[in-house]
């Protein structure tokens, strides 16, 4: 009998325990269920914390001047052809500055020759470059193509629309010569590490008078009455607005009046930085207070990246470098302005034609440089350094001068 109250004692306890087990496995999805509409009372922890504010956002730019293609230069490039590949090697000419471009996350460059197959490679005044040069300036890391510059129709309409479609087909960006849009803005958004950049590009004319509009293209002209709408669309539509501009006046190395006009009214309007060429020299870099309280970085010329003009201020351009950065949701702005001075340099035979960091550039090369046989022309890395440092302010020669 004992034995038997014992068996029922136990078997009770054992049910009790099972049905506890039960309504505990219950309470506990009951409660978990709740608690995904219920607001959460615990101490947040730090990675909660975090919020889009909080954010910060950056990207390295490079700009370059004019790439202008001489006759020495693809004459020069077709004797360095690779046997079984494409008839011109444009390549080697950019060895030296390859990694400085490549390693930026965008990088730019004033394209100031035609690239048309259906016209013959040829020079000044009325340039053409092989088509071949596409490929090897974008293997050197150049994301964003200018076309917005007084050559860009030196093979008329059909030059550029070959140009445009040439430069497109290498997969780049290309700017200042845009496709007919109907709301008549012509302005190109990038979008990099989730900052949206707007380009501009704009020139104050072109040689030749030849319509684009025939191939539904359109060119971007320097006027007033354009710029002030779109830079300002731009400025409402992306977090970084960048202007190209080709102006000025040839182998001045101070900006005009009008350059200064046309950049006190782009920064008024909201331009964060403005790139000029066209002087083939070097001109000044200046920041322009804006009404909004920023600053605008203007560098009114780049200078000659790749030429073969006569006179060795000339033959100095450089590469302009800065941060972009973005922190949550404020405009992005501008820091960290480095310029690397570079050497265009052709000896006296035009082959062998190279760009140098100007620090890396001797005396010896100096003497050789084909500059010295044109109307008696002297060229000396002295003359060379005291042209970058009169010209441009020493606060963005950091790297250079260390």
């Amino acid at each position: 009998m004992r034995i038997k109250l014992w068996s029922i004692l136990a078997a009770v306890l054992l049910l009790t325990s099972c049905a506890l087990r039960s309504t505990g496995e219950a309470d506990s999805g009951a409660t978990a269920e709740t608690s995904d509409t219920q607001p959460n009372t615990e101490a947040p922890t730090p990675e909660s914390t975090a919020t889009e504010a909080d954010v910060t956002r950056s990207l390295s730019f490079l700009g370059c001047g004019d790439n202008i293609i001489y006759y020495g230069t693809y004459r020069d490039a077709a004797s360095q052809a690779i046997p079984g590949g494409r008839t011109y090697n444009f390549a080697p000419i950019y060895d030296n500055v390859r990694s400085m471009i490549s390693a930026a996350d965008i990088a730019f460059i004033n394209q100031e020759t035609p690239v048309s197959q259906s016209h013959a490679p040829n020079s000044y005044p009325d340039f053409n470059s092989p088509v071949d040069l596409t490929y090897d300036l974008t293997d050197a890391g150049f994301d964003i193509i200018n076309l917005a510059n007084n050559h860009m129709l030196d093979k008329g309409a059909l030059g550029l629309k070959e140009s445009y479609e040439n430069w497109k087909a290498r997969g780049v960006t290309v700017t200042g010569c845009h496709e007919e849009q109907e709301n008549g803005k012509y302005i190109t958004y990038y979008d990099k590490n989730d900052i949206r950049i707007a380009f501009l590009s704009y020139t104050y004319g072109t040689n030749l008078g030849s319509d684009p509009a025939e191939y539904g293209l359109y060119a971007s002209y320097l006027k007033y009455a354009d710029l002030e709408g779109e830079i300002t669309e731009a400025r409402e539509n992306a977090d970084f607005v960048i202007v190209s501009v080709h102006w000025g006046q040839e182998g001045s190395l101070t900006p005009s009046e009008e350059q200064k006009n046309y950049a006190k009214k782009m920064a008024d309007w909201g331009a964060d930085v403005i790139l000029g060429h066209h002087p083939h020299v070097l001109q000044p870099i200046e920041e322009i207070k804006r009404p909004d309280g920023g600053t605008t970085l203007c560098v009114y010329s780049l200078g000659n990246f790749v030429h073969e003009q006569d006179r060795y201020i000339n033959a100095v351009g450089g590469m302009i470098t800065f941060e972009i950065t973005k922190v949550g949701d404020q405009r992005a702005a501008w820091s960290n302005v480095d310029f690397t001075p570079t050497v265009c340099h052709y000896p006296r035979s035009f082959y062998g034609n190279k760009v140098y960091l100007l620090k890396d550039y001797t005396e010896e090369l100096a003497s050789q440089h084909a500059v010295r046989t044109y109307y008696n022309n002297t060229m000396s890395l002295t003359a060379l350094q005291e042209l970058v440092t009169s010209t441009i302010d020493s606060k963005y020669l950091t790297n250079y001068l260390k």
